[in-house]
């Protein structure tokens, strides 16, 4: 196997782990890693456009309506219309999501520093640049926009 196909394999199926491990740990505390991105996300902007969700929840435009509507059922979130105009809905934190998040988002923290205990520091800031580093090269390359 070449050095690139090597690579390619390594990347997904890390990628892949995270996505079980962090997605079953989330699960466990009654949040979709969809769900989560989005509450995360909204905690730090206060209100956001469905499509600024997609894009943190890589999630597209009808799977991102879905997700925002459970998290409307669970009382998480409200949808605010855009008053300059109609086709733009907000989405904001409500004061029971805002409850709700940080409590999972506690939880949640203990369970990445668990996870990565073994890993110092510099390890992690290391890894953090070669994942940026690498990202930033391949979307430039073919032409996407880097998130």
């Amino acid at each position: 196997m070449d050095l690139n196909t090597k690579l390619m394999v390594a990347h997904t199926r890390l990628a892949h782990t995270f996505m079980i491990t962090l997605g079953k740990n989330l699960e466990d505390l009654g949040l979709s890693v969809s769900h989560y991105s989005i509450l995360d996300h909204l905690d730090h902007v206060g209100m956001a456009k469905t499509q600024a969700l997609c894009r943190v929840a890589l999630l597209t435009s009808g799977s991102i309506t879905h997700a925002v509507n459970q998290l409307v059922e669970k009382g998480y979130v409200h949808k605010v219309p855009c008053l300059d105009d109609k086709r733009v809905t907000w989405i904001e934190l409500t004061q029971a999501g805002k409850a709700a998040f940080k409590a999972v988002q506690a939880q949640h923290l203990t369970y990445l520093n668990w996870l990565f205990e073994d890993f110092s520091e510099d390890e992690k800031l290391a890894f953090i640049d070669q994942i940026k580093h690498f990202g930033l090269s391949i979307t430039q390359k073919i032409g996407l926009e880097q998130e």
